[in-house]
């Protein structure tokens, strides 16, 4: 499991943006704990890359979150 910050350097973006991106609801934690640390898992993981992928090609977020959120 990964904080945000731990998240942010693994995959060299800013911890905003990991929150941006749970504020716009495309990744959200696996689950929070008490003291309010945001905690990721390997799902949570899969689903950055994919986000991070989707924006190195120049996709929207909304166009992601469509992507995301398709079943097939």
């Amino acid at each position: 499991m990964f904080t945000v910050t731990q998240l942010a350097k693994q995959f060299s973006i800013s911890r905003t943006t990991i929150l941006y991106y749970e504020k716009e609801k495309i990744l959200t934690p696996a689950y929070r704990s008490e003291n309010g640390y945001r905690w990721y898992g390997e799902k949570e993981i899969a689903r950055l890359k994919a986000i991070i992928c989707y924006r190195s090609y120049g996709l929207t977020i909304a166009t992601i979150k469509t992507l995301l959120e398709r079943k097939d």
